[in-house]
């Protein structure tokens, strides 16, 4: 099926979705080699599951009931090798399932999702995938563990087999409290690796000039490494100790605001395109950020959406011809004003919206992908990430249909879709 006939209509691809599917837009979802799409989401409560769509029928496959995870944030965490072998990790939550480690497979056959090489186990107190490959052939992870409070971690694998011991790249200097990185990792061609991360916590009392109140970031940083990960700098070459903290130097721009990582991208020239937002409903930005190799430059995408609607979340990826595509999750602020207990995690009107920007930044194209229900929320949108081998010619966006849940267990139903955008 050519690119251009792809369809763009929402497709279902299950009514038993967990109450996470699609959420953690750090962990990718689907990659394309070839005339198949294979993509991930989560079944409920923790149950990894799997399609094809075939380009040359323009049909979707059985549903393949992959693995299973801790709870509803198992986060299958999808790429790709030169060979065509699908590569996937998943399922803890701290500690616990599996004593805290990732579960990480290979598929039997290139090009296919229905069968998996014996599993291997890692990580340490480990929650919340971002799988990358590398150009040597093996593999790299980004995700929040080590001991409370807990830190934004890296491993990556051993040539010979094996992880190399978890390394802390960011950590807050807090009493033990509930901590969160949204950690993101991309890698250029030449092995150059990019580690996103932003500071958010319960906003305990802490040291520092930035003390939040209660459940906010910090902000969010940026650092890179030309070593495979050995040793880390700043975006100017800078050396930089790690774990570190959050730091001017290295900081990604609005310094010291409740900001979030929703995205993180590669262009042609090795250089960081990324998304930030804002959970807390008093502020509507959506901000792309971007390393022009001397200094950051950024837009606000929230200006494109619909008068009423406020972003707070989403997911970013790069297409081949160097477009950014970006998916956000949407709140309508009349409907959040009338509600009696107002949330935005999770609330009712939430919409995704799909916008496509032109790497100059000048041309914006938004439209509304999900249809409108204003008693479900349409939200946790992940679009297709590019990898070394599986580059996004056209993004595939996987979205969640339904309510939150209580907890990370609730036995609640959703309905899972994906779409080209």
């Amino acid at each position: 099926m050519p690119t251009a006939d792809l369809p763009t209509t929402p497709f279902l691809l299950s009514d038993a979705g967990s109450t996470r599917a699609t959420a953690y837009c750090f962990g990718n979802k689907s990659v394309r080699i070839g005339e198949q799409t294979h993509v991930v989401w989560l079944d409920a409560i923790a149950k990894v599951r799997g399609r094809t769509f075939d380009h040359g029928t323009g049909h979707w496959s059985e549903t393949f009931d992959l693995f299973e995870g801790c709870d509803n944030h198992t986060n299958p965490a999808l790429t790709a090798d030169a060979e065509g072998h699908l590569r996937l990790a998943y399922g803890p939550h701290v500690r616990g399932w599996n004593e805290g480690r990732f579960k990480w497979r290979r598929s039997t056959h290139p090009n296919r999702i229905d069968a998996w090489e014996k599993e291997t186990d890692f990580g340490y107190g480990a929650t919340y995938a971002c799988l990358v490959h590398l150009p040597e052939g093996r593999d790299a992870i980004a995700y929040r563990g080590g001991d409370y409070p807990l830190a934004a971690m890296f491993q990556k694998q051993r040539a010979l087999g094996g992880w190399t011991p978890a390394k802390p790249i960011f950590r807050q200097e807090i009493v033990p409290q509930y901590t969160h990185y949204g950690a993101h990792l991309a890698a250029a061609p030449d092995g150059t690796l990019y580690f996103a991360a932003h500071f958010y916590n319960n906003g305990l009392p802490q040291k520092g000039p930035h003390r939040k109140s209660f459940a906010q970031s910090h902000g969010h940083a940026l650092l890179r490494s030309a070593d495979g990960g050995e040793t880390w700098t700043d975006l100017r070459g800078e050396p930089v100790a790690t774990p570190a903290l959050y730091h001017e130097r290295y900081a990604v721009p609005p310094y010291g605001a409740d900001r979030r990582v929703e995205g993180l991208v590669l262009d042609a020239r090795g250089l960081p395109w990324m998304l930030s937002t804002c959970a807390n409903a008093e502020d509507r930005t959506a901000l792309l950020i971007h390393w022009d190799g001397a200094a950051w430059k950024s837009l606000d995408l929230a200006q494109f959406l619909p008068a009423e609607r406020n972003p707070t979340g989403g997911s970013l990826t790069i297409d081949t011809r160097g477009a950014l595509h970006v998916a956000l999750m949407a709140f309508d602020e009349n409907a959040y004003a009338r509600d009696p207990d107002p949330a935005t995690w999770g609330h009712p009107s939430l919409e995704v919206f799909h916008l496509r920007v032109a790497p100059n930044l000048k041309e914006v194209a938004a439209r509304q992908v999900s249809p409108a229900d204003p008693a479900t929320p349409h939200w946790l949108p992940s679009l297709s990430q590019p990898g070394l081998h599986h580059p996004v010619e056209r993004p595939l966006l996987v979205y969640t249909a339904g309510v939150k849940g209580e907890g990370c267990t609730p036995p609640d139903r959703t309905r899972v879709y994906a779409l080209w955008v």
